[in-house]
């Protein structure tokens, strides 16, 4: 099905980018990888106008080490992070989870800005982003702010973007001293679609105790979610007793749907089997 015809505006900054989605407003959309929209536009579940295009841009694709973290541009591919020696190095978890995204031709293509950006529950990336504390920076007719990812998701779909904001970069501190992450991606229809659901977690200890555990979820509720109410766990050992009082905060806290990956009900056993074998692996060592 072809494309109903559009506009493509090609702004040389930032500004620039603002004023023309401010200026043409629901008519215009911002456009990256494109490989979400594009394909909306094709099926005529969407259609705008206008869509600004932020490959115009320089300057908006880079992944650079920093004092405190790493930054990632909101045009870097997935691919880009995926293979960037940067993010291997420093953060693996990182590279891991975006590199279990879909196919190697979406990776090549797609986004990390409008990956976040389209905030589908689904998402790969978020839950490693979300347990490494990543915060995004945006730019908008008011200028700039940051924006901690934990608060970036408000429903399906939906962030906290304003009208003629655009991603600009994610920043990720680095991880804790001595302290190991994971990303466990588990697809119930085949390895290149949506995950049923993806757990990440990170585990630091000290003398063989936890010091620091978090875990973020992804497909289990309308966002990504953060676990809260892990700070019970520090200065112990991640015995069974500690590991059934994780997986019940997990479980109050996570809301599942069901669809064509898993029943509510199957969705709820299969986090638990997945969020032991992640504190398991990281417990461990392995």
């Amino acid at each position: 099905m072809t494309i109903r015809s559009f506009d493509l505006l090609q702004p040389q900054s930032l500004a620039e980018a603002s004023d023309l989605l401010v200026k043409h407003g629901d008519d215009a959309r911002p456009i990256a990888g494109g490989t979400t929209l594009v394909i909306l536009m094709k099926q005529r579940a969407v259609y705008y106008p206008c869509l600004v295009d932020l490959q115009s841009i320089p300057g908006l694709d880079g992944i650079s080490e920093e004092r405190d973290g790493i930054r990632i541009g909101a045009l870097a591919t997935h691919g880009a992070v995926e293979r960037s020696p940067v993010v291997r190095n420093s953060m693996p978890v990182v590279a891991e989870a975006f590199g279990k995204i879909s196919n190697v031709r979406v990776r090549q293509t797609a986004s990390v800005g409008g990956n976040l950006a389209h905030a589908d529950y689904r998402l790969d990336p978020p839950p490693a982003l979300l347990a490494l504390e990543a915060e995004v920076s945006i730019f908008g007719p008011k200028g700039s702010r940051a924006i901690p990812l934990r608060d970036f998701f408000r429903g399906m779909y939906e962030t906290a973007l304003e009208p003629g904001e655009i991603l600009v970069d994610v920043k990720i501190p680095f991880m804790p001293e001595g302290s190991k992450a994971v990303y466990l991606k588990y697809s119930a229809l085949s390895a290149n679609d949506w995950p049923c659901l993806g757990v990440a977690a990170l585990l630091a200890k000290d003398n063989g105790r936890c010091r620091e555990l978090r875990l973020a979820l992804g497909g289990v509720a309308m966002t990504p979610v953060l676990i809260r109410g892990l700070e019970f766990a520090r200065g112990l050992n991640l015995s069974d007793a500690v590991v059934d009082e994780v997986l019940g905060k997990v479980d109050g806290q996570i809301s599942p749907f069901s669809d064509l990956r898993g029943s509510e009900w199957y969705k709820r056993q299969m986090v638990r089997v997945f969020v032991k074998r992640a504190i398991a692996q990281l417990d461990s060592g392995t």
